[in-house]
């Protein structure tokens, strides 16, 4: 697991994540499979208000979609979103109280055969995100980083041409 700031505050006895957060969160919203669209749109407004570059409103927006959707389908049906800034960075989280995970650490670093219905998701959030953690002690937990600046380090660039 890698940590953020705070990872020493007191757990809360129901998840994963911090009971008292160690960053001041702008927004916290529990959600359903019924409350995508209006989370999406929450996403998306409070991202740009946090000064996320409007180029990566959309990434932000299929973030947030995959990961509640993930919640929704193997967490139990519901979750919950909040999104902070801090260091530099515009960062997302969203927390289920499903079973877990066997392996999160391993969740999506390669993606799944093309024949394979499904178990994208979170391969798209590691390809988009600047940094991603995921925990699966009480439900699983899934923290991404965004930054804020434009300079941005671009795995997949076009070769340059000569001429």
């Amino acid at each position: 697991m890698t940590s953020e700031r705070g990872a020493e505050e007191t757990r809360s006895p129901h998840s994963g994540v911090p009971a008292q957060p160690p960053y001041e969160v702008t927004l916290a919203q529990d959600f359903d499979r019924q409350g995508l669209y209006a989370l999406r749109a929450a996403v998306a407004a409070h991202a740009a208000q946090l000064g996320l570059p409007d180029g990566r409103l959309n990434a932000i927006t299929l973030i947030a979609t995959g990961l509640a959707t993930n919640a929704i389908r193997h967490g139990g049906g519901t979750g919950r979103l909040q999104m902070w800034r801090s260091d530099g960075a515009v960062h997302l989280q969203v927390t289920d109280d499903g079973p877990g995970m066997a392996q999160p650490d391993d969740a999506g670093l390669r993606p799944v055969p093309l024949s394979t219905p499904g178990g994208r998701g979170l391969w798209i959030v590691r390809q988009i995100s600047d940094h991603v953690d995921i925990t699966a002690d009480h439900g699983t937990t899934v923290t991404v980083a965004l930054k804020t600046s434009p300079e941005r380090e671009e795995t997949a660039q076009a070769p340059k041409r000569d001429g």
